[in-house]
């Protein structure tokens, strides 16, 4: 008659002590790469913006301002008064006001009920895309627009219908290719554990590439 082998009690401890030990270490990990998954959703929309200025030529002759309704991806820092951390993707329209209105924004390529918005007082009757909230979604604690798409303090960029880069508000604009980036354009994430990461913009092609992590940052 063959005997059927079986664990040791000792034994499915050990295995019991080594499963938990990889969770650990899997969840460790995952709540490090908070910082990556947030830049790598970031580029995705720079690339996103871009491709819908592609498609979607502002141009009119009939509007002398028709410039300022390129799209844009625009990183909202502070809503009354109140620090926030999220972004919006839209073309300005009417009165070029700058701020995004609910038939303004874009939709999610995803997931076509929701805009690439975040609700708030001035935007509320949306379907919102939670994810593009950096702060309370990957604990990200700073955007900056760094050389080549630094501009008083600006947290926008825009494209045109060849693609290219600009700075700055484009209701501010006062010609069509006024802003346009002609360095290579910076933006930098800052997680709240001090570490950050770089997407850099080539100018004129707008070619995103995402730099290694740094530490200490803050």
């Amino acid at each position: 008659m063959q005997k059927i082998k079986a664990f040791s009690i000792l034994e499915l401890i050990i295995v019991m002590i080594i499963i938990g030990i990889f969770i650990s270490i899997t969840t460790i990990n995952f709540k490090n790469d908070e910082l990556l998954r947030a830049v790598n959703q970031v580029a995705f929309h720079l690339r996103y913006t871009q491709y819908l200025a592609l498609i979607d030529d502002k141009f009119n002759p009939d509007d002398k301002d028709w410039f300022k309704g390129r799209w844009q991806i625009y990183f909202i820092k502070t809503i009354d008064k109140k620090s926030v951390l999220h972004y919006a993707i839209f073309s300005d329209s009417g009165k070029y006001s700058g701020s995004p209105d609910g038939y303004e924004v874009a939709k999610n390529p995803l997931n076509p009920t929701k805009v690439l918005a975040i609700s708030h007082a001035g935007i509320s009757s949306i379907n919102p895309t939670d994810e593009l909230d950096l702060m309370s979604k990957f604990n990200i604690s700073n955007v900056e627009l760094l050389d080549g798409c630094s501009y008083y303090n600006s947290t926008r960029i825009s494209f045109d219908n060849l693609g290219r880069p600009y700075k700055g508000n484009p209701k501010s604009s006062s010609n069509s290719t006024q802003n346009l980036i002609t360095s290579t354009c910076k933006i930098r994430l800052t997680h709240k554990n001090g570490e950050c990461i770089h997407i850099n913009i080539a100018p004129i092609t707008a070619l995103i590439s995402i730099a290694d992590p740094q530490k200490n940052c803050n």
